[in-house]
Formats: structure tokens, sequence, C-alpha cells
């Protein structure tokens, strides 16, 4: 039987030499965790010398009530384990308060980030739609403004003037339309225009199966004055406005029959396509449209951008939430830490900041009086 001391706390153990062929034998202090390394004696210690240290190991351990001698000892069977001590072994220690609180709210604001990310990025894409669409509606009412200028003021004050004469470039709304759009598409090159209608006379303006779909629509519902919508197209989904073209009284010199076309029209563009059309008839569609990539980068760019200052945010939050955590609980809790090992030691006059009144503070009165029952007790066996 031996008594051995940890050469770093100075915690005092009795345990019973077992080598197992070794040379040495190794124990884990409980205290500080510090690796006792014992070399095999050649004799046993003395009784005496035995339970002396037995007194001591007492005193300076005084909250290991279960190795106290009893009044009628008999023999007892000591070890590493009854001793509180493990053998050297793979080391499971725990993780500290602080690493826990960092994982802890490193996790709960990985969950936020990926929920705000979904969440903001459906609201950024639904705001780049607007945006668009915004965008669409003013480029489609200048178009509309353009058509109706042409008719009402450019066409008149033409014919006015050259009552013989049909001038196509400025008499014809369509094509006043077209152009000045593709001036437009100078400043605003992400935006496709189109003047699209069944058996156009210039080919450029032939509406697709999509847009036929939609002049249908328009025909059958007096009532729709607007389309928008995702649409395919050979270059890729696109994001589309459409708004009706209705034939109007003035319209039916140039669309009734040929026979009462300008001759300067039928010259141009034969009389085969762009006639037959009716007062109130749907004859074709103002199309605004932008690739859906652009609408995504827009929403992806934006979210992004909110998801960065979302994230400085959060940095910000868990730096400020470790300097009032480190403050808060672990300085206190380090303190009680420090004076529980004092104690353990024996020195019972250490004195503990009993302060406050939150959870730690409480926690500091209960191991004063811990300290206060101690002493208690062991100046009554001094006695």
């Amino acid at each position: 039987m031996r008594i051995i001391q940890c050469d770093s706390c100075g915690k005092r153990y009795k345990v019973k030499e077992n080598y197992n062929g070794q040379a040495t034998s190794k124990y884990k202090c409980t205290t500080c965790f510090h690796i006792i390394r014992v070399a095999k004696s050649d004799h046993t210690q003395d009784p005496l010398q035995l339970q002396t240290a037995e007194k001591q190991l007492l005193f300076h351990n005084p909250v290991d009530d279960r190795f106290r001698r009893q009044e009628n000892p008999g023999p007892t069977e000591y070890n590493a384990n009854t001793m509180g001590l493990a053998a050297e072994g793979p080391s499971g220690r725990s993780l500290s308060l602080r690493i826990k609180f960092n994982l802890t709210i490193s996790a709960v604001l990985m969950c936020a980030m990926v929920l705000i990310y979904f969440w903001s990025d459906s609201r950024m894409q639904q705001e780049v739609e607007d945006e668009v669409l915004d965008k669409s509606q003013l480029l489609l009412t200048t178009m509309e403004a353009s058509r109706d200028f042409t008719s009402k003021v450019v066409k008149p004050a033409l014919y006015k003037s050259l009552p013989d004469r049909f001038i196509v470039e400025g008499m014809s709304s369509s094509f006043g339309a077209r152009n000045i759009f593709d001036r437009i598409s100078k400043v605003f090159p992400q935006y496709y225009f189109k003047h699209a209608a069944p058996y156009p006379r210039n080919l450029a303006n032939q509406a697709d199966v999509f847009e036929m779909s939609i002049i249908k629509k328009f025909n059958k519902d007096k009532n729709l004055k607007e389309w928008r919508g995702y649409r395919p197209s050979e270059s890729g989904e696109k994001y589309s406005v459409m708004k009706p073209i209705v034939a109007k009284q003035r319209c039916m010199r140039c669309h009734s029959v040929p026979a009462v076309a300008p001759k300067e029209l039928l010259d141009k563009y034969g009389d085969k396509n762009g006639f037959g059309r009716s007062v109130g008839e749907v004859i074709g569609t103002l199309t605004v449209s932008v690739p859906v990539s652009v609408v995504m980068e827009k929403a992806q760019t934006r979210t992004m951008a909110f998801i960065g200052i979302i994230a400085l945010f959060f940095v910000m939050l868990v730096i400020i939430a470790n300097i009032f955590f480190a403050k808060v609980v672990l300085r206190p809790i380090n303190y009680l830490a420090d004076n529980a090992d004092d104690i353990s030691l024996g020195k019972l006059d250490t004195r503990i900041n009993t302060s406050g009144g939150d959870e730690i503070a409480k926690l500091a009165k209960a191991f004063d009086r811990m300290k206060i029952s101690i002493k208690m007790a062991f100046d009554q066996l001094a006695r």
C-alpha cells in the first residue's frame, strides 16, 4: 500500500501497488487531470509512516469523505477506482463552456442564415420581377404612346399635306414604334421588344405559337388588358409583358382589303399579309421580354449582398455575446473553481465573494456555506 501525491496540485491518494509487470504505474489526478507516474518500490512503506500519511491525506482531501477510516476498520482494498484515480488512457475531457456556447450559438445562427437565405432569395426575386415589370410597362406605354401619336397626329398631318401619298416611315404606327424601340434598346439591351401579329406585313413581327395563344386569349376576353409571366423561347426562358393591339376604324384603310390600301404600302409589302382585319379585333400584341437569367442574376446579387450584411451582423453579435459571456459567466465560474481548489487543498480561510443576486451568486453562497461547514467539522475533529 502506498501514499502518492500529485506533482501539479499537491493532492494525495492512497493506492495499492499493482504494476502488472511494468516498472512504473500511471494514474490521473481527479482534480487537475495531471498524470502521476509511480515507480516500483523495493520495499513496502512502514505501517507507522503509512498511518501518518493517511492522516495527512484526510486533512488535505477533506471532501473525499468515503476514504475516512472507520471506527473498526477491516481489511480494505484500495485501487485506482476507489481512490478516485483513473489509469492513463484515451482522454475524454469535455469541451469548455466557451466552446459549447460558441458551438450552440453558431448552430443557431447557421440555421437562421439558411432560413434567411431562402426567404430573402424569394423576396429579392419578387422585387426584381416587380422592377422588371415596372420598366416593361413603362416601355410598353412608350410604344403605345408612339403608335397613338403616329396615328392621331403625324399621319393626319402628312395626309393633309400629301393627300395622294402614303409615306410608310411617317404614317405606319408599327414602323415608327419598332424603330423607336431599336434606339431605346441601345440603352436597355437586356429588354426585347416585338410587335407580334398573325400574318404581319413585316415578317419580323410574325407571332410564334405562344404569342398566338395569348392573342387568342385577348380576343376571347375583351376585359383582359395585359398578360405577364414566364414563357419559353429558343434562346431560353423569358419574362414577358404583353398588351393587345386592337384594330380601330382609322386602321381599316391599311388592314381591311388590298383594294383600298395605299399604293406605296402595296409596293413595299405586297397584298398578301396584314389584311382581313375588322374593327375591335385584337390584331397583335406589343411585347417586352427580359431573359430569366437577367432576373435571376439580379435577384442573386441582391440576395448575396443582403446575406453578407446579415452575416456581418451575426459576427458582431457573436463577438459581443462572447465578451458578455466571458465577463458575466466564465469569470465568476473560474473564480469559484479556484476557490474550490484552494478549499480542497485545506485552505479553509479562503474568502469567497458572495455579492450579487443571480444564479452564480447563489452558487458562491452555497460554496461559502460548504466551506464553513467543513471548517466546523475539522474544528470538532481537532478537539
